[in-house]
């Protein structure tokens, strides 16, 4: 079954930028935000933890991230 979901353009724009890839649905970045969030503890995050997680965003928001396939380079290894 399909759903329609009325949802603002900065929103559905803040939603791509979490694709892994120029081929992956809406549907599975939801899924894969769903299995995160349902992956952490219900327990609080450290400082450090909260620290690492701000940094990793500024990161990504700024681009310096890096392909699958570059990573798996880096580690001597293919990714195909």
């Amino acid at each position: 079954m399909t759903i329609l979901v009325p949802i603002k353009e900065s929103t559905y724009e803040k939603l791509l930028a979490f694709r892994n890839d120029s081929n992956q649905t809406e549907d599975e970045i939801i899924s894969n935000l769903i299995e995160i969030v349902e992956d952490i503890d219900d327990d609080v995050l450290s400082e450090e933890t909260i620290q690492r997680i701000t940094k990793a965003r500024e990161e990504y928001k700024a681009g310096d991230t890096y392909s699958m396939k570059e990573v798996m380079a880096e580690l001597g290894d293919s990714f195909e």
